[in-house]
C-alpha cells in the first residue's frame, strides 16, 4: 500500500508501546517521519532507536519525551525541538491510559479528574500547540484515538467512556472550526484491543473476579469474542491501518466523522 506520506511528520502521543507504537511504526512504514512521544526520555529514546533501525533511512525520528499532563513541558517542546523541526503535518492524540478499572461506586473524584486530564485534556493540549504548524502544512490531519465505549459504555469504568465522549465532542467541535484551514479532524473508536491496557485489564480482572490472570484473559478473550461477529478481538495493526489511512491524501474529504473500529460489535444502523 503506498498513501504517499513520504516526507511527511506525525506526533503520535503515547506512543512508547501498545496501540501508539502500532501506529507509528504504520506511518513509518508508510514513509513518515515521526515524533515518538512518552513520558520518559530513556523510553523514548529507546523506541526511536527501534523504529529508525527497523525502517532503515528512509525515514527521520524526532523524540518528545513529556508529561501530557504538564501543558508547560509540552509548550517548552514546541517552542523548542518543535521550532527546530520547522514542520508538523499529522497530529495523533492516542494518550488515554486507564491507571483505575472499576464501576462507579468504586471510582473516586482524583480517578475521574485523572482520566479526564490524561484522556481528553492532553488531546487539548498538543492540539493547541499543533494547530499553527498543520496548518503551514495545507494539508494537516488531527486523529484522535477515542473507544466504542465512548457511545457504548459497559458496566465498569464509566470515568474511562466519559473521557472518551469528551473526545467525540472535542473532534466534531475541532474539524468545524478547522476546516477552514485545511486541517481535517477524525476520531477512530476501538473495542477491545490485545495490546496496551489489555494486560492490566486481565490483572484487574483476575483480582476483582479472584481468579488466576491465565483463567481471567480467557474469560474476556471468550465475552469479548463472542461479541463480535468475526470472533475475535482487534489487534493494534486493525487500528493503525485505518489511522494511516486517514492521514493520507485518499481521505482528503473526510472530516468530523467518528469511526468504529469494533469487528461489527456495533450493533446500530
Amino acid at each position: 500500500m503506498n498513501l504517499e506520506l513520504k516526507g511527511r511528520l506525525a506526533l503520535v502521543t503515547g506512543s512508547t508501546r501498545g496501540l501508539g507504537k502500532a501506529i507509528a511504526e504504520a506511518l513509518a512504514a508508510e514513509g513518515a517521519d515521526i515524533i515518538i512521544n512518552g513520558r520518559w526520555s530513556k523510553t523514548v529514546g529507546n523506541v526511536a532507536y527501534e523504529i529508525e533501525h527497523k525502517f532503515g533511512h528512509n525515514i527521520h525520528v524526532y523524540q518528545c519525551a513529556c508529561d501530557a499532563t504538564d501543558p508547560k513541558k509540552i509548550k517548552e517542546f514546541f517552542s523548542g525541538k518543535m521550532l527546530q523541526i520547522g514542520h508538523l503535518d499529522i497530529l495523533v492524540n492516542n494518550i488515554g491510559n486507564l491507571e483505575k478499572f472499576g464501576n462507579f461506586f468504586e471510582l473516586e473524584d482524583e480517578n475521574w479528574l485523572r482520566c479526564y486530564d490524561l484522556t481528553c485534556m492532553s488531546a487539548v493540549r498538543f492540539t493547541r500547540e499543533a494547530i499553527p504548524y498543520l496548518e503551514r502544512s495545507g494539508r494537516g490531519r488531527i486523529i484522535n484515538i477515542s473507544s466504542l465505549s465512548s457511545h457504548q459504555p459497559g458496566n465498569f469504568s464509566p470515568h474511562y467512556s466519559a473521557a472518551k465522549a469528551a473526545m467525540n465532542n472535542l473532534t466534531k467541535h475541532l474539524a468545524n472550526v478547522l476546516g477552514g484551514k485545511n486541517i481535517l479532524v477524525n476520531a477512530v473508536c476501538p473495542s477491545t484491543l490485545s495490546s496496551g491496557g489489555w494486560a492490566q485489564n486481565i490483572i484487574d480482572r483476575s483480582r476483582r473476579d479472584g481468579i488466576t490472570t491465565e483463567q481471567a484473559e480467557q474469560l474476556m478473550r471468550n465475552e469479548d469474542n463472542k461479541k463480535s461477529p468475526l470472533g475475535r478481538i482487534g489487534m493494534a495493526e486493525d487500528v493503525a491501518n485505518l489511522v494511516v489511512y486517514l492521514a493520507s491524501d485518499k481521505a482528503n474529504f473526510l472530516t468530523g466523522h467518528i469511526f468504529d473500529i469494533d469487528g461489527g460489535i456495533t450493533r446500530g444502523v
